[in-house]
């Protein structure tokens, strides 16, 4: 045979091997029964199990969060299938959030397909790949069933992001504090020393008088106070005093 033809067909062989491993459903790691005691929404179930709470994410599903449309109807969808009943768990694996993922059985009814059948849930195509799952989302599309009866049906993991958008902005953007605008200083005028009022001096008011001819000093109350031809006001002590008035 032609070495070429050999080598394509070995290609080939490897691709399709390859595509079913990657379609294959997911490896099951364990497998557990339990009564579901809660149902928080379309996806996501309480399973009791030997009287501990195990939370169950229905592997290969998201539905419409509680936020959204048909969110409500999702939950009641699931609630109805399973609620209050005993339930096998395949367990697949762990999310995030430390849940359990896991395919879940009522009787002989497998719950995660019957929510993408009946257009409750859409296939979780980011984390599962199975071809059985994407093929009951394309039915339950062409059939308009469940959700699919809105138009833009808009995917839970968009509604996540789209909600989740305005808190990261805020936690990106900078912060600008304002700041307190300082005035500008006042400019300092300087400042005129206050005018110390000019006090005229009192006139001096003359006690005594001195008679220059003859050195007598008066006081005010003697008759000859400013009273001779020649004189001038003088002190206590000036020149000698007047017999009358004692000076």
């Amino acid at each position: 045979m032609n070495p070429r033809r050999i080598r394509h067909a070995l290609l080939v062989t490897i691709f399709l091997l390859g595509s079913w491993l990657i379609a294959a459903p997911p490896k099951v790691i364990d497998v557990f029964s339990g009564k579901v005691v809660g149902v928080t929404d379309g996806d996501t179930i309480t399973v009791l199990v030997n009287n501990q709470s195990v939370k169950v994410r229905l592997e290969g599903i998201d539905a419409p969060e509680s936020g959204q449309s048909f969110g409500s109807k999702s939950k009641l969808a699931l609630s109805a299938l399973v609620f209050a009943k005993q339930v096998t768990v395949k367990k697949t694996g762990e999310d995030k959030y430390g849940r359990t993922l896991g395919v879940v059985s009522v009787g002989n009814v497998d719950a995660n397909a019957k929510m993408i059948q009946d257009g409750w849930a859409w296939h979780y195509k980011e984390y599962n790949d199975e071809d059985r799952l994407a093929k009951l989302e394309l039915e339950a599309r062409a059939a308009k069933r469940g959700l699919w009866a809105e138009t833009n049906a808009l995917a839970p993991w968009s509604y996540r992001a789209r909600k989740a958008l305005p808190q990261t902005r805020q936690a990106v953007a900078p912060t600008t504090a304002k700041v307190p605008r300082t005035p500008p200083p006042t400019p300092q005028v300087p400042r005129t020393p206050p005018t110390t009022p000019q006090v005229k001096p009192a006139e001096t008011t003359a006690t005594y008088w001195l008679n220059t001819s003859s050195g007598v000093r008066h006081n005010a109350r003697c008759q000859y106070f400013k009273n001779t031809k020649n004189g001038r006001p003088c002190g206590p002590n000036d020149g000698k005093a007047c017999g009358i008035c004692g000076g």
